[in-house]
């Protein structure tokens, strides 16, 4: 009787609810926070497949391999992003499944199998990625257990504004001209792995600048809200930082932020980025942005040139790895990679 069951296509009740459960990371050792946009991101989600670990009826593990086309430097590959790792609370306890995980089990034998693709039927060799935070050595520990290597690290950028204006030349990219701005985001993270464009568009949120009705730069602004437990600190600095005038509008509890990603700008006008920051935050009434940058990218180094407002004073960047298996493997560490924030955040 196999432990891992396999579905696909949209979750079911049980399932959602776990997810939007889930807290994430470790008390007294960095941000712990819960999701609050997991529902819409579920329903965007195309090809999910979900791996589940169920007690009599009920499910108390989930994964989601997320399956799409990645562009390695210009090269389209199939692949599944991993994300979604997550067990009921009364299962991270010192003997906990993820523990077991690291050992020889039956459900890590199912997992491997699943990664080695002969579950999925896909072809040996298929490319599988995560992020994994560096610093979470059980996780990292984990994950290389079935064969993943780090292929490279990104940083969170942060923006701000206390109060963003709107800028008359900026409006929400029309469906009909998606597709020409993927195409155009394709050429610009040509020198990048792991590109995807399939979550432009995500509510209405690729934002474009026009000049005489000709699209001159854009990115994709998606709206994200976390509930945070804590941060690194304890819980006591999270309540007195949740009650202070106009830092109160950059980071609270209840952390709302825009994840920001798909960037395109000629050169010699980076500045249009900044006016593009400015008018998504005004828009969505929220005054911090993040993006999540290769610090090897050229769009890293024009980030830290922009005027990033407060928020760069209160907090430092935290970097992450990105983690794979399959074939490419080789060449993807050659190449900046490419972040989606909807993925990430």
């Amino acid at each position: 009787m196999r432990i891992l069951k396999i579905s696909r296509g949209a979750p079911n009740d049980q399932l959602r609810a776990l997810l939007n459960e889930n807290i994430i990371g470790t008390p007294g050792e960095s941000l712990v926070y819960q999701h609050r946009m997991v529902n819409p991101k579920l329903d965007h989600i195309s090809n999910p497949v979900f791996l589940t670990v169920e007690l009599g009826d009920k499910v108390v593990g989930a994964c989601c391999l997320v399956g799409r086309t990645v562009s390695n430097s210009g090269q389209d590959s199939p692949a599944h992003y991993i994300r979604y790792l997550t067990f009921q609370s009364r299962f991270r306890a010192p003997s906990n499944a993820l523990q077991r995980l690291e050992k020889k089990s039956i459900l890590k034998d199912e997992i491997a199998e699943v990664l080695s693709g002969k579950t999925l039927e896909i072809p040996e060799g298929h490319l599988f990625y995560a992020y994994v935070d560096p610093d979470n050595l059980r996780s990292r520990r984990l994950i290389t257990s079935f064969g993943f290597e780090e292929v490279g690290r990104f940083r969170t950028v942060f923006f701000s504004r206390l109060f963003p204006k709107r800028h008359p030349k900026i409006t929400p990219v029309k469906e009909n001209e998606l597709e020409d701005v993927k195409r155009q985001l394709k050429t610009t993270y040509g020198d990048h792995c792991l590109f995807t464009a399939e979550n432009m568009g995500f509510q209405d949120g690729y934002l474009g600048y026009y000049e005489n009705g000709e699209l001159v730069a854009g990115l994709q602004a998606n709206q994200e809200a976390w509930r945070v437990y804590e941060i690194p600190g304890g819980k006591l600095l999270l309540n007195l930082v949740s009650r202070i005038p106009w830092i109160n509008r950059l980071f609270s509890k209840n952390f709302r932020f825009l994840s920001i990603e798909g960037v395109f700008c000629p050169e010699g006008k980076e500045g249009l980025i900044e006016v593009l920051l400015e008018d998504a935050l005004a828009r969505s009434e929220r005054s911090t942005a993040i993006i999540c940058l290769d610090p090897e990218s050229d769009l890293y180094r024009k980030f830290k040139q922009l005027d990033q407002g407060l928020i760069r004073r209160l907090t430092t960047e935290k970097e992450m790895a990105v983690m794979a298996k399959g074939a490419d493997v080789g060449h993807l560490k050659q190449h900046p990679v490419y972040v989606s924030g909807f993925d990430n955040m």
